[in-house]
Order: C-alpha cells, then sequence, then structure tokens
C-alpha cells in the first residue's frame, strides 16, 4: 500500500484490501472444500445443517450448522466450540469457515456453526448478540445433541476473532457494560441462559478500535459513526477495553505480516490480559498474512492443541 494511504489509514482495518483478500478467501475454501471431501473423514461426521437458532431473524442470518463426531458422546457430552466465521463484518457464511468446524468435530468436539447479521444493513451490537443467540441455542438443545455445558468454547477468525475475543471478555464484565454491547433488555431471560465460556481461541483479530483517528468514518458502516460522533461505542466494541484476571483463557494466532489486520493489535491484547492476571498465549507466524494464515496448518493445530488443554482437560 502507497506510503500516503498508510499515513491516512493507519488503521487495523482498510475496506479495499479486506473485501479482496476475502474474494480470494472465498475460492480457496471453495477448493479445500471439494478436496477434503476426498481426503478426511469428515464425510463420518452427523451433520445437522440449517438449523435456526434465532427465531428472531429471517433468512440466512439465523442459520446454524450442527456437526457431531463420529463416536458416541463422552460422559457428560460433547465438548462444544461456537465457530464464527470472518468478512469484515459485511460478508461471509458459516460455510467460509467449515473447514475448522469439520476439522474440530473430527476432533471429538460438537462445533455449532452460525451465520450472524451482516453490516452495513445490521450494525453492532447485532453480530454480538447473534453469538449470545448461538450459545443460548446450545444450552436449550444440550441435551438433543449431547452438547456438555461445562465445556463450552469459542473460535472465530479475522471479524469472527473480533466478536469471539469480545464475547469472552465482555463475559465477567458488570450488567450495564453487557447491556451497553446489546440489544437485549436487562431483565430479558436470554441473560442468565448463556452457558459460560470456558475458552477461546481466535485468529487474526481486531482487538481495539480506541486509537482510530476520530473523525476517519472507514467502520461507519459496522459501528453507525466515527469516533469523534461516538467514542462510546468504539470503547465498547474494542476487546482489549474489557480484559480482566476472569476472562477465560484465550489463544490467539496471527501472521507476523498481517496487513489487512496488522498483529500489533494481538500483541497489545495480549499484554493487556496478561498485566491483568489472565491467561493468553499469542502464536505469531512468520511470514505469513491474514488469509494464508486462515489456510496455515499450523493455525488449525494451534486450535487442536488449545482446546485440547482448556477443553477436553476440564471434560
Amino acid at each position: 500500500m502507497p506510503a500516503v494511504l498508510r499515513k491516512r489509514y493507519p488503521l487495523r482495518f482498510r475496506r479495499l484490501p479486506f473485501c479482496f483478500a476475502f474474494a480470494c478467501l472465498l475460492a480457496f475454501e471453495s477448493w479445500m472444500v471439494g478436496q477434503a471431501v476426498a481426503t478426511d473423514p469428515s464425510y463420518e461426521l452427523r451433520a445437522f445443517p440449517d438449523q435456526r437458532y434465532n427465531q428472531r431473524v429471517d433468512g440466512n442470518a439465523g442459520l446454524c450448522d450442527v456437526l457431531l463426531p463420529p463416536t458416541e458422546p463422552p460422559t457428560g457430552g460433547y465438548p462444544t466450540v461456537l465457530v464464527v466465521h470472518g468478512g469484515g463484518w459485511v460478508s461471509g457464511s458459516k460455510w467460509t469457515i467449515s473447514g475448522y468446524s469439520r476439522f474440530l468435530a473430527n476432533q471429538g468436539y460438537a462445533t455449532v456453526t452460525i451465520n450472524y447479521r451482516l453490516a452495513p444493513q445490521y450494525r453492532f451490537p447485532a453480530q454480538l448478540d447473534d453469538l449470545r443467540q448461538g450459545l443460548v441455542w446450545i444450552a436449550k438443545h444440550a441435551e438433543t445433541y449431547h452438547f456438555n455445558l461445562d465445556c463450552v468454547g469459542l473460535f472465530g477468525y479475522s471479524a469472527g476473532g473480533h466478536l469471539a475475543l469480545l464475547l469472552s471478555a465482555l463475559q465477567d464484565e458488570p450488567t450495564e457494560t453487557k447491556v451497553a454491547t446489546s440489544e437485549w433488555k436487562a431483565n430479558d431471560p436470554r441473560w442468565i441462559a448463556l452457558p459460560a465460556i470456558l475458552a477461546t481461541c481466535v485468529g487474526g483479530p481486531p482487538c481495539d478500535f480506541q486509537d482510530l483517528p476520530l473523525d476517519n468514518t472507514t467502520l461507519a458502516y459496522f459501528l453507525g459513526s466515527s469516533r469523534r460522533e461516538n467514542p462510546k461505542v468504539y470503547q465498547l466494541a474494542s476487546p482489549i477495553a474489557h480484559v480482566s484476571c476472569k476472562d477465560p483463557p484465550v489463544r490467539i494466532i496471527h501472521g507476523e505480516t498481517d496487513a489487512i489486520v496488522p498483529i500489533q493489535g494481538s500483541v497489545a491484547f495480549s499484554d493487556a490480559i496478561r498485566n491483568a492476571g489472565g491467561q493468553c498465549r499469542l502464536t505469531k507466524l512468520p511470514g505469513q498474512g491474514h488469509l494464508m494464515t486462515f489456510l496455515n496448518p499450523k493455525t488449525s493445530e494451534a486450535v487442536r492443541e488449545f482446546f485440547a488443554e482448556a477443553l477436553t482437560a476440564n471434560d
């Protein structure tokens, strides 16, 4: 990117490069899905596609896919992971991250992969509420699918990583903060139906919107305005603003040469949560950008390793 644009947009996001990269991601994922059918045992998984997890939303946005391992559920049920796709909050679907959902299901996890409402038609915090609704649906259907509600984790990449990380960091925040990041009323019964998040793994996540230029509107399509017009929403939407010693353990995987979501945000988040007394491990992939980190086998291996320690160890 030319230096003049870097100076003008020292942002965690630059929409045109992001959209181009995401288009490439879709093409790669399409190819990978076709290859995977013949090369891994995911065809043995028990699949329940297009379940409606959000009855209040029409169309694809309220749908999820459930994948269960080919083995019988352990005592207490399968450790369960809510999987969240990327796409700059403006594009993408559960299909684009389905490779990770199948990978985790083959490792013994039940996976619930959601479509969430997309910007600009729906702005923050609609997307975050959809993750919450996904967790409520998991709790409601725990007996049907043998979900272990004592072993629930989150996995997301890019924008999905941001949403997962934000929801994780908000888990122990005061009620007024949670309500400020939601369209749910404080007395909504869904709050008490949420299962606890035990562990969160994310890749390439945007972590902090609080240092964006005051009058830049790059994220207005998602956050509704510039930071000068509404600094509070930029603070509320920043995972780094909510870290504490009580946050669930976090694993971040980030490419060192990511030009779409620079790694400095993940470094700062990792430092902040550990300085607060929480647990966070940052895995840096040298020479890897945003898309290639998503596709890199080292990323899926880090995901496997983390959940094996953080979820199944507590099974």
